[in-house]
């Protein structure tokens, strides 16, 4: 039997091939894929992509989870569960400067003059009496002083302003009478009967209403002065209430308080 030709059995081989292998799949084309099949943004967290997964980290999670629901405490640590909650930050106690400590010390020099001064406009001179009726009228009104003093350690309004309101406003009413009442009680009773007390308290009460707007200003202004540090808090409000109690003494002796015999006046 004759041999096909050369170019025959190419075409015999290349035929056989074929149909051994099938023709090629349409579905299995990387062209179809690129041209019909629709793209999809694979997200990590689908069960159901296809493609490798990442290896799960549970860290990164924990890390996630704390960064969200976490805020900043005043010394720097997280507090957990504490996300939108404002933290207050811890007051800086810093060194006062110059000029803070010079009017800190001249301010605090009034109350002394006011006691000095109580025996130059009333008839009782000796500075040992209108000492101790400052320091009654201090004692008297210690108490409600200190809502005057009364400041918040995180200002920002709200619920907080209205209670300083108020406290200030119970600190005006309330301090004033008591402050007038210790001193004209020291008054009356250690050094001698006055002969109009109604006019001796009523000079007391005005002096003590006086000392006490003063006393506010003054601490409104050393407050300022000071900011933000927070020394010499307790020294303001010392300086505060001791121009109360000089004030009551001032208003009680320019009123008539005390004896006015001429033991007294010399």
């Amino acid at each position: 039997m004759p041999r096909p030709p050369p170019r025959a059995r190419f075409l015999l081989s290349t035929w056989l091939l074929a149909l051994l292998l099938g023709p090629p799949s349409a579905s299995a084309s990387p062209g179809h894929f690129a041209a019909d099949a629709p793209l999809r943004r694979t997200d990590p967290r689908d069960t159901n992509a296809e493609g490798p997964r990442a290896p799960h980290d549970p860290r990164s999670a924990l890390s996630l989870r704390d960064d969200t629901t976490s805020a900043a405490s005043p010394d720097g640590t997280r507090l957990p569960g504490m996300s939108g909650v404002p933290v207050p930050s811890a007051p800086e106690d810093l060194p006062l400067s110059t000029g803070a400590w010079v009017a800190h010390g001249g301010l605090a020099l009034l109350p002394l003059g006011g006691v000095w001064g109580a025996t130059r406009v009333g008839g009782d001179t000796r500075l040992g009496a209108t000492t101790a009726e400052t320091a009654a009228g201090m004692l008297a009104g210690y108490l409600p002083s200190r809502l005057l003093f009364l400041r918040p350690t995180t200002p920002g309004g709200g619920r907080w302003a209205d209670l300083e309101v108020a406290a200030f406003g119970g600190g005006l009413l309330f301090t004033p009478p008591l402050a007038a009442l210790g001193t004209w009680g020291m008054g009356e009773l250690a050094f001698g009967r006055s002969q109009d007390q109604t006019d001796a308290y009523l000079g007391a009460l005005g002096g003590a209403a006086a000392g006490t707007l003063l006393a506010a200003a003054v601490d409104g202004l050393l407050s300022k002065l000071a900011e933000p540090s927070t020394r010499l808090k307790s020294a303001r409000a010392l300086i505060g209430l001791a121009l109360i109690g000089s004030g009551a003494t001032l208003g009680y002796q320019w009123a008539g308080g005390g004896p006015r015999s001429n033991q007294h006046t010399r």
